[in-house]
């Protein structure tokens, strides 16, 4: 036993060594100038030895001995305490959860640093070595999770111990939900008092401009919150003034939020039986951007809003095989029209999930949820088309729905000399003058820019589209680097937010168009709400740069966990259970071809829903666990 044991100290020491490695790289790219200035010589041997040196000069130290010493410790304790280390089903699924994690941690080191990891054969090699350090980290990271998820839970027991909180629990259970949402509502009050009458996007504002005729309509932005949000804004004006037109609808966003999270906090506790359920409620209330997130006027938040509850209603109809009543058939209803009204790229998750919840139905309600779904699809298809009538409503800009061609066309432009065929092809679609000036790598925004007013016919746009194929075969990696350049932050938690922030902390009147506040609204917050305003901004900022805590801001992380849960329900035989991660992998794919890279706003509903979902399958994973051990006592 002891020869083991050091054997495995061992293995232990050299893992735990790489990753240590992998957290000391310079993450830049080391010139063999730069090494002559230690090496001395002109040897190569000596040159790449000084490479080395430099590449890991942040390895001296106590801090990085001190990872190092952690990183050892955790993996030994986890080879001591994991029961299941000899499972070749666990060896085999925690091996493709780390060379995934490590492709991720790879490649968004080499776009967030800008190293080319093929510059030269030495780069490749500290490449190789940090993608090692990275796969021990996170197959016993995988490891330990498993072993966290088949702890046994008991279900139903009550403490023993006298409860020191018996009159908040009587509150609470006479009326959950209200109780919950009036305590979330205390927690976000120093929000909505400070930031009256609340945040609002520049997207939101051109909507109002629409509503009021001051722009024309479109349908780039969801017609259905257009007018939402241009009727509360008249309503406010006519009862108080502008301000409290915006107000209207953030506090009704606010006091939806807290209901439906105080419904879906007691849903899951109700189901858990387990006081760690309340941790969402803790996530939630006291977590700062999530106030500002709901006192925020962007579409966003309310098709997020409605993807918690289309969520929410999909656990619950996992967990009744489809038998609901007919009031939640009502909701489940309406919560599938209002992810699809929201947003447009909502019409994905419904049509896309639909056929799978057929599966998870019982036989004799697979007809049911099949007729639910397809009839919101066909009401909001008819209900757009009515608006547009009614309203004069013009489709939106094909052209807004080629980011990642338009991105790569502009990336290609930027490193390559165009034929003066693809010069004319493309410059019929966007402006080539303004195109090198206008490419950011994580980004398309600006790009998509430069191809307004540019009248395009279909045929002009069909060659364009022909002349981008055949310039993927010239430089295929081009296309690459521009798609992982603008994608890479949603499956990298390192990257911090790329646009807007962690929040909407402002009023944003003018925008990038000069069109934004067209309906000329006189939006403000008031002077004497200004220096509280700053502290609480400051303060989120301020955490998202704390160890761990941080990460909870990361757009990447929540990724990960999502990527993460879905292994490991493969490793306990849930693959049913998997069906109810497809909203959320749409919405992922959706971010994925979205315009602009680690973008907090186009994540919210996956960072919303996901704490329900992980207390949902964590509890179906435990009953597994509970079931095989009441066996084995049989």
């Amino acid at each position: 036993m002891k020869v083991i044991n050091r054997k495995y100290k061992l293995i232990c020491f050299v893992e735990a060594f790489f990753s240590a490695l992998a957290f000391s790289t310079a993450n830049r790219i080391i010139t063999n100038e730069e090494a002559l200035t230690t090496a001395y010589s002109n040897n190569p041997i000596s040159i790449n030895l000084a490479k080395l040196s430099i590449n890991y000069i942040d390895g001296y130290g106590v801090n990085i001995s001190i990872i190092f010493l952690l990183t050892f410790f955790f993996f030994y304790q986890v080879f001591k305490q994991c029961e299941n280390l000899g499972d070749k089903r666990l060896q085999i699924i925690s091996t493709i959860s780390a060379l995934l994690f490590s492709t991720f941690m790879t490649i968004g080191n080499m776009f967030l640093y800008n190293v080319d990891v093929f510059i030269n054969k030495f780069q490749v090699f500290i490449t190789l070595i940090n993608f090692i350090g990275y796969f021990f980290l996170f197959k016993n990271i995988f490891i330990f999770l498993t072993s966290l998820f088949k702890s046994e839970q008991v279900n139903g027991e009550e403490n023993n111990k006298k409860n020191r909180f018996g009159f908040i629990k009587k509150l609470y259970n006479k009326c959950p939900i209200l109780f919950l949402a009036i305590l979330i509502l205390i927690c976000w009050l120093p929000y909505i008092i400070v930031f009256y009458p609340g945040t609002m996007n520049a997207d939101s504002m051109i909507q109002v401009s629409e509503f009021f005729g001051s722009i024309g309509w479109n349908t780039h932005h969801p017609v259905f919150l257009s007018i939402v949000y241009g009727s509360l804004m008249k309503l406010g004006i006519l009862l108080i003034n502008d301000n409290f037109g915006l107000f209207l609808n953030n506090i009704l966003q606010v006091l939806v939020a807290a209901f439906l999270l105080s419904y879906g906090i007691n849903y899951i506790y109700k189901l858990t039986k387990s006081k760690k359920a309340f941790l969402i409620f803790v996530f939630f209330a006291f977590f700062p951007t999530w106030p500002i997130h709901f006192y925020t006027e962007v579409k966003d938040v309310w098709f997020a809003l409605s993807f918690l509850l289309f969520m929410i209603m999909s656990l619950k109809f996992y967990n009744s095989k489809g038998k609901f009543t007919k009031k939640e058939w009502i909701i489940y209803f309406i919560s599938m029209i209002l992810v699809y009204l929201c947003r447009k790229n909502g019409a994905f998750t419904i049509i896309l999930t639909f056929p799978f919840l057929v599966i998870l139905a019982d036989k004799k309600e697979k007809l049911k949820i099949f007729i639910c779904s397809v009839i919101s699809i066909i009401f909001c298809v008819i209900s757009i088309k009515t608006c547009m009538q009614a309203f004069d409503i013009k489709d939106g800009d094909i052209k807004e729905a080629l980011s990642i061609p338009l991105h790569q066309t502009a990336y290609y432009y930027s490193k390559y000399e165009l034929t003066e065929e693809e010069e004319e092809v493309i410059s019929k679609v966007i402006r080539l003058k303004d195109l090198k000036s206008a490419f950011t790598s994580e980004s398309v925004d600006l790009v998509k820019a430069c191809s307004e007013n540019v009248k395009t016919t279909d045929e002009e746009l069909k060659d364009y589209l022909i002349v981008w194929f055949k310039m993927f075969f010239k430089h295929p990696l081009i296309y690459v680097r521009a798609t992982l350049n603008s994608t890479y932050g949603y499956v990298y938690p390192n990257r911090v937010e790329y646009k807007d922030g962690i929040a909407q902390y402002t009023i944003d009147a003018s925008g990038a168009f000069q069109y934004t506040n067209a309906a000329n609204l006189n939006l403000h917050f008031y002077d004497s709400t200004e220096i509280a305003r700053n502290i609480l901004q400051r303060f989120a900022y301020m955490l998202r740069n704390m160890p761990f805590i941080g990460l909870l801001f990361s757009c990447g992380l929540y990724n990960w966990i999502l990527i993460g849960l879905t292994l490991i329900m493969i490793y306990f035989k849930k693959i049913r259970e998997i069906i109810l991660l497809i909203p959320l992998y749409t919405i992922l794919f959706v971010c994925i071809a979205s315009p602009v890279n680690s973008y907090v706003r186009y994540m919210l509903p996956i960072m919303l829903s996901l704490p329900f979902v992980l207390g949902f399958l964590i509890n179906e994973i435990r009953k597994v666990t509970i079931n095989k051990k009441e066996k084995i006592k049989e």
